[in-house]
Formats: structure tokens, C-alpha cells, sequence
């Protein structure tokens, strides 16, 4: 599952200079409340303070040290004749916002709290990025999506990028676990919530080490160096996923969250598709709501392909998922709108995914054969992480595949696209079924292998790694 409400989260629109803010935080567990401070270096006639409307709810006692006035509008707060290295502090009462029962923005797991930032964390505006020093009380641990930087004095030191105000963060405190998995490229910083038991515990860890391998599949490495993991425990029927929902966001660095069902057996875990799926959002840039079929296609793409060259699937079983998947979105066809305008609609769902899934399978079979399985969206993926992530900025979709065609030198991403934007039905599978030598349908799906792309066919389902 994907990027159901795409993401705030924040820190920083700017400071009138490009001066980095310094951020202290202290967390006091017994009334779960941060006290934070702010300094900035540079002087300024006017320095603006923001955050989410709802933050003055949380947030006690804002003043600044020099003792001037803070002025409060529908936006933030205004400060006059800042003087350099002058701070404000305030108390931030956590408890509150875990009480907020507000979907998407703060929760309580136990005694583990959730919350968007951007409700408590007041934001610098015009600030570049900013630099975090954190205090826990002893057995108390934080996850957040920021950069980790080398501690100092017993405390955490993050650096914050600056990402848009309205992209959704998700910071975690309480007596959770931690893990690193340590993948080429970068990190997965895994924070387990409250909820499981020991042996639950083992089964994913296991189980994240397992389909985090997929996700360097595509070209060999991880494509952010630092990506924050949140897995929320829940229990439930045995009868739905394990992972029962997941969610990326973008807000103040890159992460996951997957609410996951720890009753579930090992071997249902394995066969999971919703964290490969969430993994492999991390290779695009936000692209905005219009650009959802785009985003959600290769993410729907990847979740097979990357499963089955991690052997998380035969390849058999990731060309039937994608099958039944083709027969999934031509079956939601309602609307007849062109795929841009039903992109937020919940009734073309399977539509949307699936016919991002039949684009980006397209661009990737005409590449590969044109050039002898030397060129794919892995190696143009592989070029974009290479001048462009992490991202912190929305890009529009015709300029991320154009970026896409510069990087290979080619015109077929941009070509597709114009084709797929514009399309009103679902596209048609048949010609390229027949050159791949596909078959039949579902279960019943078979493969010849002297079809005229049989090695392309076979190409896709196979890592980067290994050719």
C-alpha cells in the first residue's frame, strides 16, 4: 500500500538568511512533554515561526530569551529585531496531541506515542535544514526520519532537511526497540513499537532482513542513505495480510511505516508484497497527486519483480501476480476519465495501479530491446539516484520521466507517457504477451521460451547483480 495522503512533515521553510537553526530537545517521560530550543545565528529583522494550526494546542510557554515580543497569527509567530544567536523555548505537552485521536497525525501504541512534528516542532522559516541535539531519559528511545550525525554529551544529534511544510513525518517516543539493517547504499532504522512478544520480535527481524534484500535488487544499493522504519504491531483475523497497511512519507527525510500483523506465521510474511511495495517508493521523487498512476505503478512493478529476484517469488509466480493485477485494473474501468483526472479517485483503485504497472512494464520492455537488456528503468533509476535523491521537492511527472529520457539518452518515457496520461481505457497487453510468449491467464499461465523477447521476459526477473 502506498502513499494514501501524501505527506507533511517539516521543519523549515527558511530563515532570511541561510543560517542553520539549532534545535535542543529534552523529553520528560513522567508527563510526556519536550521542552525545546531554538537558536539561530544569524541576526534578522523579521523571523517567522510556523507549524501545523493545531500546534498552539501543545505548546506552552513560547518566549524568547532576549525577552522580546512574539507576535501569533493564523500561521506561526513573528519575531522583530532578532538578534544574533538568540533562541526561544517552550514546552510541548505530547500527551496531549497522543489524546488528539487526529488519523494520520498522532497515536498511542501502548505506551509508545506517535505524532506528526509538525504539531509540536515549530519550523524556521527559510532555513536550509537544521541541526537536532536530542535528550531521552535512560530506557527511552526516538525515531524520527531525520539524518543521524555522530552524538555528542550523551545526546542524539540528527540534521533535519528541509522539506515542504505540508509533508507528513511521523516521530516516535517510548520504550520501543531499535535495529539497523544494513544494506548497500544506506541504512533502514527500524523502530519495533509496543506490541509484540520476544518470538514475535525474532520473526521480523527476520523477516525485514529478508525483504530489505529485495529492495537492492534493482540496481545494487539502497537509494538514501538513511531511511526511517516504523513497525506498528497490531493483532487481528488471521484472515487479512500481515501487513496490514504501510505508508510512505517524505516529510523531513525518507521512511516507512508498516502496521503489521504479529500473529501472523512466518511463511505468510514471506509471502507479503505491501513492504517490497512501500521499498520501492523509495526510488522516485514525490510527484504529486496527479502523478499517483506514475508513482504507484512502479511501485506496484517493483513489488513483484524485486520479490521474485530476491526469491521471494519464482518468476512464474511474479508474471501471474502481474497478470492477475492487468485483470484486476481492466476491470475497474468506471469513469472513462483520463487516467490523470481518476488518480485520487478510491472507485479506479486497481485502475490507477495497474495501468502505472502496464506503463512502467512497457518502457522497460522497449528499452531492454532495444538494446540488448543493456538499458531498463533499473540503469535509469540508477542514474536518477545518482543526481537526484534524496529529493526535496516535488517534481512534476512529465519532468521526472523527461529527467528519466535525458539520463539514458532516449525518448521512450516521455513517449509512453504522453500516450498513458491521455488513455481513457486500459491499455492492451496482448501484442506484448505474445513477444514475451505469456500464455493463458492466472494459474494457467505459461511461457515459451522461443518467443521473440523470451530473454527480456527473463531479464526483468533477474537482479542487476547478477548479469
Amino acid at each position: 500500500m502506498p502513499i494514501r495522503f501524501v505527506l507533511p512533515v517539516l521543519l523549515f521553510s527558511s530563515v532570511a538568511s541561510a543560517a542553520t537553526p539549532s534545535y535542543s530537545l529534552r523529553y520528560d517521560a513522567a508527563t510526556e512533554a519536550m521542552s525545546v530550543r531554538i537558536c539561530v545565528s544569524e541576526s534578522a529583522d523579521v523571523l517567522r515561526f510556523t507549524a501545523d494550526s493545531n500546534a498552539p494546542r501543545y505548546i506552552e510557554g513560547l518566549a524568547r530569551d532576549a525577552g522580546g515580543a512574539l507576535e501569533r497569527d493564523n500561521d506561526g509567530w513573528t519575531a522583530h529585531a532578532w538578534s544574533a544567536g538568540e533562541c526561544v523555548a517552550y514546552r510541548a505537552v505530547l500527551a496531549r496531541i497522543g489524546d488528539s485521536g487526529k488519523r494520520g497525525s498522532a497515536s498511542r501504541h501502548g505506551k509508545d506515542l506517535v505524532s506528526d512534528p509538525d504539531l509540536w516542532l515549530l519550523r524556521v522559516a527559510n532555513a536550509d535544514e537544521a541541526e537536532v541535539h536530542v535528550e531521552m531519559p535512560s530506557g527511552y528511545a526516538i525515531s524520527a526520519p531525520w539524518t543521524p550525525l555522530p552524538a555528542t554529551d550523551k545526546r542524539q544529534r540528527f540534521r533535519i532537511p528541509p522539506t515542504p511544510g505540508d509533508w507528513m513525518a511521523r516521530v516516535a517516543i517510548g520504550k520501543f526497540t531499535e535495529s539497523r539493517v544494513e544494506l548497500p547504499g544506506g541504512a533502514l532504522h527500524v523502530a519495533l513499537l509496543e506490541g509484540a512478544d520476544s518470538a514475535e520480535r525474532t520473526k521480523l527481524d527476520e523477516w525485514l532482513a529478508h525483504i530489505s534484500r529485495a529492495a537492492v535488487t534493482a540496481y545494487g544499493r539502497l537509494p538514501l542513505s538513511d531511511v526511517q522504519v516504523l513497525i506498528i504491531p497490531v493483532r487481528g483475523d488471521s484472515e487479512r495480510e500481515p501487513v496490514v497497511f504501510g505508508q510512505s512519507t517524505r516529510g523531513q527525510g525518507n521512511a516507512l511505516t508498516l502496521f503489521v500483523d504479529v500473529t501472523q506465521p512466518a511463511e505468510e510474511f514471506d509471502r507479503d508484497w505491501v513492504a517490497v511495495h512501500e521499498l520501492s517508493h523509495l526510488f522516485h521523487p514525490y510527484v504529486g497527486s496527479r502523478g499517483a498512476w506514475l508513482a504507484e505503478g512502479l511501485a506496484t512493478y517493483y513489488q513483484n519483480v524485486l520479490r521474485a529476484r530476491a526469491g521471494l517469488l519464482t518468476p512464474q509466480q511474479a508474471w501471474q501476480q502481474i497478470d492477475a493485477g492487468f485483470s484486476r485494473g481492466r476491470a475497474d474501468i468506471h469513469t472513462g476519465n483520463p487516467i490523470l483526472e481518476d488518480a485520487g479517485d478510491s472507485r479506479a483503485f486497481m485502475r490507477v495501479y495497474w495501468s502505472g504497472t502496464a506503463y512502467w512494464l512497457e518502457v522497460d520492455t522497449e528499452l531492454r530491446r532495444g538494446s540488448a537488456n543493456r538499458l531498463s528503468i533499473d540503469e535509469a533509476l540508477r542514474r536518477f539516484d545518482a543526481c537526484c535523491l534524496p529529493s526535496y521537492r516535488r517534481w512534476e511527472p512529465a519532468e521526472f520521466v523527461a529527467k528519466l529520457d535525458a539520463l539514458l539518452g532516449t525518448d521512450v518515457f516521455t513517449r509512453r507517457f504522453r500516450e498513458y496520461r491521455a488513455r481513457r481505457d486500459f491499455p492492451d497487453t496482448a501484442a506484448l504477451y505474445a513477444e514475451f510468449g505469456l500464455r493463458g491467464a492466472g494459474d494457467g499461465l505459461q511461457f515459451d521460451d522461443a518467443a521473440p523477447a523470451a530473454d527480456v521476459r527473463r531479464a526483468i526477473m533477474t537482479s542487476a547483480i547478477e548479469k
